[in-house]
Order: structure tokens, then C-alpha cells, then sequence
């Protein structure tokens, strides 16, 4: 009987392995096969052009302005919410005692629960009409975008970050106390070290949250097709771009198969840093033995 179960147990985790790894294949293929039309008609301009005019009567399909904006967002956020997320969970390893921990990751927890529209909704309503009082010529603006994928993000990142610094065995952290080193040091130097690569899983997890999202970029980027000359200008991520038009796009044209190579691309820059993190992880470990 016992045999049975195990060998139940084993088909299913095997057949649940390959239905994953099959739809990923499938979303794959889809997307590339969606694509096709419009990579052969426009081209490699449509990664080399700056003008996205896909209802013009010339249709212009280059994407390379949408894709600067994902990236200085994802960047700007990024800037700012991996080291606050590592400051907490640094706060919460090392100092926070267990009635204020339990009180940061229940606030943690609740504001990765609230939905993406509603942050949206929170950013449009009472956070820019202040960003005209500041000097912005757009209430919807990058400034207000980064101000919402942060808030989004940051509880995924502190989250990781902290388990990446809770799963380091303890005596690494006690053996470095013993030899007088001070709290900031030992878990600075030497338990972050030990957590890397938990971390840096962490961090690549959240840029792939932040350039893949979708609603609150729709709603508080501004949805302007230009290259922004300082954070008060608007902007329009490919996430937006895919959003906002893919309900109205007649299906099979070549706007359409436009913004599945937007898709692709999106797709591709999150299956790079994955792999990247991956490899960054095995070498790291590699090199400890």
C-alpha cells in the first residue's frame, strides 16, 4: 500500500512538473507565433523607432520609446525600494522584537494583498493633483508611477529579503558575535553574505514584478509616447501600451500582432534575468565549496 502511494505521489508531482512546463512552453510558442506578422512586416525598426503611430495611414509600430520608459521605471523603482526592502528585513532580522515583527509583516501582508487598481485609484485622486503644486506639468507622471510600483513591490522585496536572512544558520551570525564582532556588523557582513543569493532571487523577483505590471502604470503613468527629460514628464511603459489598446485592436492586424511583440519582449527581459539569477546562484555556490 505504501508503495502505491509513493508511486501515486511521484505521477502526480511529475505530471503537475510537466503540465507547468508545458503551458510555459505554450505561452512561448503562442506569443512568438502572434508576433510573426509584425516582425515581418516592419521589421527590426520596430525595436529601432522611437514612433509608435500604429492608426496613422503610414503605420509606424517602433517600439524603442515605450521600452526606454519600462526600463527608467523599473530602474527608478528599483532604486529605491530593494534597499528600503533590505532595511526593513534587516530591522526585522536584528532588531525588531517579536510583538513589533509581528506587527510589520501583518502590515506587510495586508498591503500585498490590496490590489494594484487601488493603488492606481489611491495615486489618481490624492497624490496627483499634488504633483502640480511641485513643479509637474502632468498630474500622471513617472515621478507618480515609480511612487506607486514602489508601494506595490515593496512588500514582495522586504518579504524575500528577510526569509533570505532568516533561513542563514544562526551560528554564523553567533560564531561572529563571539569574536567581538558588533550586531551591525556580523549581519551586515556576514549573514547578508551567507544570504546572497536568497537575496539576490529577491531582487530579480522584483524587477520582474515592477516591469511587468500593468494597472498602476496604465492609470498613474500619464500614457504619453515620448522620452521624459526629467521624472515630472509622462510616460508610457509597453505594459501600458498593451493594455490600453489591445481591446480595441482589430485581431490579426498588424497593430496587433505589434503589441504581442511588445509581450515578447517583456517576456524575453524577465526569461534573461531569471536565467541570470540562476546562473549568479549556482556560481555563488560553486565557489563557497
Amino acid at each position: 500500500m505504501r508503495e502505491l502511494k509513493d508511486k501515486l505521489n511521484f505521477m502526480l508531482i511529475n505530471i503537475t512538473a510537466f503540465l507547468g512546463i508545458g503551458a510555459l512552453i505554450l505561452i512561448f510558442v503562442f506569443i512568438i507565433h502572434e508576433s510573426i506578422p509584425a516582425l515581418k512586416s516592419a521589421g527590426i525598426e520596430i525595436f529601432t523607432s522611437f514612433n509608435w503611430y500604429p492608426t496613422y495611414d503610414e503605420p509606424e509600430y517602433g517600439i524603442l520609446t515605450m521600452l526606454i520608459n519600462s526600463i527608467l521605471l523599473t530602474i527608478f523603482t528599483s532604486l529605491i525600494v530593494i534597499p528600503l526592502g533590505y532595511i526593513v528585513a534587516f530591522f526585522m532580522y536584528e532588531y525588531a522584537k517579536p510583538f513589533e515583527k509581528r506587527l510589520i509583516k501583518s502590515a506587510i501582508d495586508l498591503l500585498s494583498g490590496v490590489p494594484s487598481v487601488i493603488i492606481g485609484m489611491f495615486l489618481v485622486i490624492y497624490l496627483s493633483p499634488l504633483m502640480l503644486e511641485i513643479g509637474a506639468w502632468s498630474p500622471e507622471n513617472m515621478l507618480l508611477a515609480v511612487s506607486g510600483l514602489v508601494l506595490l513591490s515593496f512588500p514582495y522585496t522586504a518579504s524575500l529579503m528577510e526569509e533570505a536572512l532568516s533561513s542563514v544558520d544562526k551560528s554564523l551570525k553567533e560564531g561572529a558575535l563571539a569574536l567581538g564582532s558588533a550586531r551591525f556588523t556580523a549581519v551586515f557582513k556576514i549573514v547578508t553574505l551567507a544570504a546572497l543569493p536568497g537575496i539576490v532571487n529577491s531582487i530579480i523577483l522584483t524587477i520582474n514584478r515592477v516591469i511587468g505590471e500593468t494597472m498602476v502604470v496604465l492609470m498613474a503613468a500619464g500614457g504619453a509616447n515620448m522620452l521624459p527629460q526629467s521624472i515630472f514628464d509622462p510616460v508610457r511603459p509597453l505594459t501600458a501600451a498593451i493594455a490600453s489598446e489591445m481591446g480595441e485592436v482589430e485581431i490579426g492586424s498588424i497593430h496587433y500582432s505589434a503589441l504581442f511583440v511588445s509581450g515578447l519582449v517583456l517576456l524575453v527581459i524577465s526569461v534573461i534575468l531569471t536565467i541570470s539569477s540562476k546562473n549568479f546562484v549556482r556560481s555563488y555556490e560553486n565557489g563557497k565549496r
